[in-house]
């Protein structure tokens, strides 16, 4: 993970994808102690359960993560 992409990059990552991939940022932990997420050019992730209309199993597209904690 990255504190940034450049728009660019992002597009033609974007245009490789599938059209009806979907993107998601994942996020784990408590409290933030940063100003900015990371972010990371769109790889593969797994629903680890049901969330927002997905489904456990299903494949998604993550494009970035932020972690807070303790």
């Amino acid at each position: 993970m990255e504190d940034f992409v450049r728009v660019e990059d992002m597009i033609e990552a974007l245009r490789a994808l599938p059209a009806g991939a979907r993107l998601v940022v994942t996020h784990s932990g408590y409290y933030c102690y940063n100003e900015l997420a990371g972010v990371c050019m769109p790889e593969a992730y797994t629903m680890d359960s049901d969330e927002g209309g997905l489904s456990e199993g299903e494949v998604v597209y993550r494009l970035g993560h932020s972690h807070q904690s303790y």
